[in-house]
């Protein structure tokens, strides 16, 4: 498809130009016209069914319609008169010429400045010619140039960048001549990238200030061929917009290879993580075998549990590293996890020893090839031993010398870790969620409660899979008939539903039905159920009715075939995608004091769902978690047993961070970390996000990040898709939020100590980092709380030990000089620069 452009002509003593290929064009330029002359501007372009609509402005006043200028007439602007003659259509070229005179009626003007628009409703040629060569044309712009380049084949998620020209163009077909003139912000280039698949791909629909937009594919069940559109704009106002000619991306499915990473640690045994992780871990591996039998039977899935006799040690790993089921075939896996034994909670928590096992799995299997990883893993509680630490700091109890970082690994294992997408649940109070949330970019979330651990755990599906959680009720949807017991889903144009129910087998078996427009009745391709003695799988798909669908689920007793108690919660449902609903936050972590903006992207294949209503609930910490153990005030040198001094077969010992919080719960007689729900959680006080663009995307801003610790988003969907369907969904995503620390309140104080053993004159330098809400930073950061001093030396440096460490918040050292001399400390507290500290006393 040609691309406007525009050229200007060559020819000695002419001052012209011809935009070819385009809808539209401005011309600015200034013009010297002396006391009564007149200059003239030509401007021809091709007859068609339709007048284009051209205009000439004289810059602070109202622009005149040329075509309608009546002929012989002539209409004032300013100093000046304006008279046009158009001519005939050409016989032979079929152009129509049009001339516009300009005449000063007063004593001159020198640089009168102009503009001369003109659009039509199909691309053409424009010929435009100054009567007098010496006018100054400051720019010509036209249409830009809209080539999108061909985005070929890829993966299901993948990560792609689509490609466009540049809207200007390039330096031989430019679309703008003059681009240093034009004015600042008048006509910046935008992107707008559309889609027109059968699926979501989300960001999509988007405007981009660039020419290329990131995208992540979302997983299919066959290949999927998306035709891609760019619209491009000079400005905001639609005058210079252009549409390329579609492209075909290619979307294939690949294998997955899923692997399970369970914290088998001694804490484990408690209120009964243990067996809610099992009972998750059932019931994640048959929704996954369901939602993708028969897409790629090379899919696989394997399971992975952890724990350590011992604390930080050399390699080998512990033996109680165990792969408990290698990467097995999906429908193989759906059985065999009915029967698997995964253990029993034992020792301490070697969290990267397991996902380097997890790696080695993976790697194991075959060559990389186009496999697709994701890694799942859980756990409750700190790193306390083994070979491998994750996060970016050595465990203060870890010997340099024994231990390596999850990050430092290589070959095999370094490129699956950069490839595999990672989903990390931690499970309690007692967790290091930062690091965790090092782990991955957007799939980490806290559980305090761990009954709730089957229902996230499975949420992973929407994660690695593709797929939404619509919302379970206890009633049917409108006038629907509901039955006490059973419950209730809708969903929308889904090709696959999957599902799985938690209870024991002696419950009885779940049926599942669909609504046909008379009554509840069996769908027509359904899946024989999957019994364990935890839960019940099922899934149904190749023929579902399309549009609206709502689903019945119910519990009937094997013997007497009648209805058995079922809850909501019971019931973990998803749909594949054509509807989707995608939650994000504009940052990865967050700091004490930051504003945390939320986005739900909603989109039926490629429209934009509009008139939703999304609600979102926040848990957040009631408790920051520096401010609580400052507040504990614990003593300055914790004496209790570590994992790495713990004798074998001591158990789940507690690493020192660790154990602060659990004295710290024990101190406020606390059973879990307090955690706030509050109503009008956002800036406008509603719970509610609003699409005020009218794109689909559905956003509002929380101010309120008073505390350090978890954030635990849910966010509730309902509405109707552009076809009137109804529909809901229910999303979750957790961050974190650190302290940051404030220079003007951090508390600094110096107090000489007098007759210092060296004989040296002695200050001691007290820093407590917190933020401008006065949020302490707390202790275990003290490689965040770095000191630097300027003549003198610190006491540990001359004494050759390490520096001190305080469990109340502070960080302090003792700085040592001469008489002669003036110390200066300068401390970066966890990322801010303190004022230079005078250790003179």
């Amino acid at each position: 498809m040609p691309q406007p452009r525009i050229t200007r002509s060559t020819l000695p003593a002419t001052n012209s130009y011809t935009v070819s290929d385009a809808k539209a064009f401005v011309l600015h330029f200034h013009q010297d016209i002396g006391a009564g002359v007149t200059k003239a501007v030509n401007l021809t372009y091709g007859a068609a069914a339709t007048d284009p609509v051209i205009e000439l402005t004289l810059t602070g006043n109202a622009p005149i319609s040329l075509l309608t200028v009546p002929p012989g007439q002539e209409v004032t602007v300013g100093d000046f008169t304006v008279g046009v003659t158009v001519g005939p259509p050409d016989p032979d070229t079929g152009t129509v010429q049009v001339n516009c005179r300009i005449t000063n009626q007063t004593l001159g003007s020198l640089g009168s400045p102009w503009t001369l628009r003109g659009s039509r409703t199909a691309p053409g040629q424009w010929d435009i010619r100054f009567s007098d060569a010496s006018a100054l044309t400051d720019y010509v712009i036209c249409d830009p140039r809209a080539v999108l380049q061909d985005p070929g084949t890829a993966l299901e998620q993948d990560h792609v960048t689509l490609v466009a020209d540049e809207a200007t163009g390039p330096a031989t077909e430019p679309t703008v001549l003059g681009i240093d003139n034009l004015p600042p912000g008048a006509f910046t280039p935008s992107y707008l990238w559309h889609h027109d698949a059968d699926l979501a791909i989300l960001p999509m629909d988007e405007t981009t200030g660039t020419p290329t937009l990131d995208v992540t594919l979302p997983g299919v069940y066959a290949t999927i061929t998306a035709p891609l559109t760019l619209t491009t704009s000079f400005g905001t106002d639609g005058f210079l917009t252009n549409v390329s000619e579609a492209r075909q991306l290619t979307i294939s499915h690949r294998p997955q290879d899923i692997v399970l990473v369970l914290d088998r640690s001694g804490s484990m045994a408690a209120e009964d993580k243990w067996t809610n992780a099992v009972i998750a871990t059932r019931a994640l591996v048959h929704l996954i075998a369901d939602a993708r039998a028969g897409v790629n039977d090379q899919d696989r899935i394997g399971i992975v549990t952890f724990t350590d006799p011992g604390g930080w040690h050399a390699l080998p790993f512990s033996d109680e590293v165990e792969t408990v089921m290698p990467l097995t075939g999906l429908e193989q896996a759906r059985e065999a996890v009915n029967k698997l034994d995964l253990g029993q909670p034992a020792d301490n928590t070697n969290i990267g020893d397991g996902l380097v096992a997890a790696l080695d799995l993976l790697a194991g299997a075959g060559p990389i090839g186009d496999r697709r990883f994701t890694v799942v893993c859980m756990t409750d509680g700190i790193q306390n031993g083994g070979h491998y630490y994750i996060g970016d700091t050595r465990p203060a109890d870890a010997p340099p010398d024994t231990v390596e970082a999850l990050t430092s690994v290589t070959g095999d294992r370094k490129k699956i870790l950069a490839a595999a997408r990672m989903y990390v649940i931690g499970l309690g109070s007692t967790i290091d969620a930062p690091v965790l949330k090092q782990l991955t970019d957007t799939g980490f979330t806290q559980v305090f409660d761990p009954a709730g651990l089957p229902g996230v755990f499975t949420d992973m599906l929407h994660f690695s899979q593709e797929v939404n959680r619509p919302v379970p009720s206890e009633h049917a949807p409108g006038a629907l008939p509901s039955e006490a017991g059973r419950i209730y889903v809708t969903t929308t144009d889904a090709d696959r539903v999957v599902l799985s129910v938690i209870t024991p087998s002696t419950e009885g078996t779940i049926a599942l039905d669909l609504w046909n427009g008379t009554e509840f009745v069996p769908p027509t391709s359904v899946t024989d159920v999957n019994v364990s003695p935890t839960d019940q799988a099922v899934s149904s798909g190749g023929s579902l009715p399309e549009g609206e669908v709502v689903w019945r689920i119910g519990l009937l007793s094997d013997t007497t075939h009648e209805l058995r108690p079922l809850t909501a919660d019971q019931v973990l449902f998803y749909e594949d995608l054509h509807l989707k609903a995608e939650l994000t936050l504009d940052r990865q972590t967050y700091a004490t004091g930051d504003d945390m903006v939320l986005t739900v992207r909603i989109r039926h294949d490629a429209a934009p769902v509009l008139g939703a209503v999304v609600r979102a609930e926040l848990d957040a910490p009631a408790a920051g978690l520096g401010e609580a153990l400052s507040a504990v005030a614990l003593s300055a040198a914790p004496s209790q047993e570590t994992a790495a001094t713990a004798k074998p077969g001591a158990g789940d010992v507690p690493p020192p961070a660790e154990q602060r919080i659990i004295d710290a719960m024990r101190h406020n007689g606390w059973t879990c970390w307090p955690r706030h729900h509050a109503p009008g959680l956002f800036a406008d006080g509603t719970d509610i996000l609003h699409d005020k663009e009218g794109t689909g995307d559905y956003s509002n801003t929380f101010s309120r990040v008073f505390k350090a610790g978890t954030y635990n988003w849910k966010v509730f969907v309902d509405g109707r898709d552009p076809d009137g369907n109804a529909f809901d969904r229910q999303l979750a995503l957790s961050t974190v939020a650190e302290v940051k620390v404030d220079a003007r309140t951090t508390r600094v104080r110096t107090e000489r100590i007098p007759h210092h053993p060296s004989g040296l004159r002695a200050t001691r330098i007290t820093v407590t980092p917190q933020d401008v809400r006065h949020e302490r930073l707390g202790p275990g950061h003290d490689g965040e709380v770095v000191f630097a001093l300027k003549d003198g030396m610190f006491e540990e440096i001359v004494e050759h030990r390490p520096a001190p460490v305080f469990t109340d918040g502070t960080y302090q050292r003792v700085v040592l000089f001469k008489a002669n001399q003036h110390p200066v400390v300068s401390v970066r507290a966890a990322g801010t620069l303190l004022k230079p500290i005078d250790a003179t006393g």
